[in-house]
C-alpha cells in the first residue's frame, strides 16, 4: 500500500476538534491532520478535515486499527471489488456518528461519513482485488493480535 487518506467534512455547528481527535485515534495517530475551509455548494461555511499517512509502513499499520472483524467483512464481501476504482485506490466509507462516539461502523443510510482511501501498490501482473483481500486479512490478523480498535473517549 503506497498511503492512506481519511477525509470528513464539519458543517458550522459540527466541532472540528473532535473530528480531528476522532481521525487521529481511527489511524493510531499516524497520520498529519489537517484542515481547510471551504464552501458547500448552497455556499454554508464547512471545514474539510484530512488525515494522511504518506508512508508504506505506517499507512499498512493504521488499516489494522479499524478493528479485526470490520477488516475481515470488508476482505470477504461481494463489492470489494466496486471499491477499487481505475487507479487502484481502494474507498472506504464509515459512519461519522460512531467514529466520534468511539466505535467503528459502515455507515447506514444517509447519515454523515467519513471517507477513506487507500492507494494499493499494485505491479503488471499482479491481480488487485486479491492484493486488496490480502491486506485486509493480513491487517485484521494484525488488529487481531494488538487488540484493535482500541478504546477511546472523545471529549
Amino acid at each position: 500500500m503506497h498511503n492512506v487518506i481519511w477525509s470528513a467534512t464539519a458543517s458550522a455547528v459540527s466541532s472540528v476538534e473532535v473530528i480531528e481527535n476522532s481521525l487521529s485515534w481511527l489511524t493510531g495517530e499516524l497520520a498529519d491532520i489537517s484542515h481547510e475551509k471551504v464552501k458547500s455548494y448552497h455556499g454554508a461555511k464547512m471545514v474539510r478535515i484530512h488525515a494522511r499517512i504518506s508512508k508504506k509502513k505506517a499507512a499498512k499499520q493504521s488499516i489494522a486499527f479499524m478493528g479485526s472483524e470490520l477488516l475481515k467483512n470488508l476482505a470477504d464481501s461481494g463489492d470489494l471489488k466496486m471499491r477499487i476504482d481505475e487507479d487502484n485506490v481502494l474507498h472506504i466509507r464509515l459512519s461519522l456518528s460512531s467514529l466520534v462516539g468511539g466505535s467503528i461502523a459502515l455507515p447506514e443510510g444517509n447519515e454523515e461519513q467519513v471517507k477513506g482511501r487507500i492507494k494499493l501498490e499494485v505491479y503488471p501482473g499482479q491481480d488487485f482485488l486479491e492484493n486488496a483481500k490480502s491486506l485486509l486479512k493480513d491487517a485484521a490478523d494484525f488488529a487481531n493480535e494488538n487488540g484493535f480498535p482500541r478504546e477511546f473517549e472523545n471529549v
